[in-house]
Order: C-alpha cells, then sequence, then structure tokens
C-alpha cells in the first residue's frame, strides 16, 4: 500500500479510500482495513475527522513478535492430528520423537492440552486424544447443526448480552484486525471465538442451546488450532464477528441472526472447499 501510494506521489494529508485502494491493490475492504489499522499504529496514518489521512510514509511497520514455542507446537500437534499422522494413543517419547521438540516445550504443551480437555493421560503411560471432528463429514455435519441451531438462540425471548461481554469481545477481535498473525495464534485466536460463539448464545437464558455450545467448541477445539486458511479469513471472522456483535447491541436480533446464520455458511462452505482442494473423501 505504501509504495502504492509513493508511485502516486502522495503527499501527507492525502485521504485515504478504503474501496479506492482495494480496487487498486485487488482485494476486498476487508485486508485493506486490517492494513490500515497497522499503518495507523506504526504512525504512517491518522484519523482526522471521519477520514484517513496518509501522515508519514517513512513511519517503519511494526514487525511480529516472537512466536510462543509452545503455541507453535499445540498448533503443530493439532495439524498432525487433523492429518492423520498422530494416532489415537501415543507415549511421550514418541510424541518427541515425532514432533523433534524441546522435552520441556512438550511437557508444557501437553499440559496446557489436558487442561483444554484435548489430551488425556493413560492408565499406564502415554497420553489419548480425546474425540474430535474426525473427518470432513463430521465437521460439515456440525456446522449444518450450528447453522440451526446458534441463530435461533439469538431470538429467544429476554434474550440479554452480560455486562461488559461486548467491550470484551471488541478488544479482543480488534487485536486479530491490528497485529500481524502468526500460525501460533491459532490457539488464542480460536479461544476467542470459541468464547464469541458461547457468549451470545448463551445470552439467550436457554441452558439447552448453550450446552450444545460448549459440546461443539470442545469437539471443534484440536481441529481449530490446526488453522490453515491464513490471516485473511482471520480478518474476516473477526470483521463478521463484530457485524453480530453491531446488529445486537442495536437490538436488531434478526439482524444479528441472519448475518450469523450467514457467517456460519460461510465457514461451511469454506471448509468443503478446502476439503476438495486437498482431494480428501
Amino acid at each position: 500500500m505504501l509504495d502504492l501510494l509513493a508511485q502516486e506521489g502522495a503527499q501527507p494529508g492525502t485521504p485515504l479510500r478504503q474501496d479506492a485502494l482495494a480496487a487498486k491493490l485487488g482485494v476486498s475492504r476487508t485486508p485493506i482495513r486490517g492494513a490500515l489499522a497497522v499503518l495507523a499504529a506504526a504512525g504512517s496514518v491518522e484519523q482526522r475527522g471521519r477520514t484517513l489521512v496518509l501522515r508519514d510514509a517513512q513511519a517503519p511497520i511494526p514487525q511480529p513478535q516472537a512466536e510462543d514455542p509452545v503455541a507453535a507446537l499445540m498448533v503443530g500437534i493439532a495439524r498432525d492430528r487433523a492429518a492423520g499422522r498422530l494416532p489415537d494413543s501415543m507415549t511421550e517419547a514418541e510424541l518427541q520423537r515425532h514432533t523433534r521438540a524441546a522435552r520441556g516445550d512438550l511437557g508444557r504443551a501437553l499440559r496446557r492440552l489436558e487442561e483444554l480437555g484435548i489430551v488425556s493421560r493413560n492408565r499406564g503411560h502415554g497420553w489419548r486424544f480425546a474425540p474430535d471432528l474426525a473427518t470432513p463429514a463430521e465437521r460439515d455435519a456440525a456446522y449444518r447443526f450450528r447453522i440451526v441451531m446458534e441463530p435461533a438462540a439469538l431470538l429467544e425471548p429476554g434474550y440479554a448480552l452480560p455486562r461488559g461481554f461486548a467491550k470484551e469481545m471488541r478488544e479482543g477481535h480488534q487485536l486479530f484486525l491490528e497485529e500481524a498473525w502468526q500460525d501460533s495464534r491459532a490457539v488464542e485466536f480460536f479461544e476467542l471465538n470459541a468464547a464469541f460463539h458461547l457468549g451470545i448464545v448463551a445470552a439467550s437464558g436457554n441452558r439447552f442451546f448453550q450446552a450444545a455450545t460448549e459440546q461443539h467448541n470442545q469437539l471443534r477445539r484440536l481441529t481449530n488450532y490446526g488453522w490453515v486458511l491464513g490471516p485473511g479469513r482471520v480478518r474476516q471472522n473477526a470483521t463478521e464477528h463484530l457485524a453480530i456483535l453491531d446488529a445486537l447491541e442495536a437490538d436488531d436480533r434478526p439482524r444479528a441472526s441472519r448475518l450469523l446464520a450467514e457467517h456460519l455458511s460461510c465457514a461451511l462452505a469454506l471448509t468443503a472447499e478446502l476439503v476438495r482442494l486437498r482431494g480428501k473423501p
């Protein structure tokens, strides 16, 4: 984006229009918004009234922080499990040989996975994976169930978001719109995603909707830790969540319900396309 502005001779104070930048760079407005947020944090652009303007095209762009080795290891284990490279049960020594991880990092990763209910210790020795959405057919079925169930929860009588929930979710999602993506953040991203879906469903006050969402969050946890859809989908996901939140705070629950159904349907379509491209049955 900065290269484009420099080529066009943009000067400090030049207004930056998202639709124009998206058209010139051949992308949607979602990554443009994310890029502008990064440039704002770097001091390259600033808000003047309702308009973003170029401030300093030479300001350094913030670099991503060093990866958390334990989080990166958890992502790697999730991906290998989803790809069928890890069996239901294995010893810690076998897992260490497979991952080539430092013993301390592997021990911490397994303890975190155990706390999350993803693995459990065998009675003798070793570790066992908990049941999850093991096949594409199961994942598709889970999404179809959620498309029916979660939007319905938003239409329940007496629906009310808990105090502070919207603010917490906005702050969490905004970080993923502003900061550079790293695959090791997939764990953090899923937990925010799961908290959002559970929170908006639990606000229905219907314990049956809530229990179903909790179960599905647990079933899809390991699969989603192995995030492979890239930063573009992360930003799209965050943007769609914030739009649902906007509708809920405006007390337009029918619109929020429709947006949630569209959000889940898009995720189902992306998952199915990914399976097709990989050539899996």
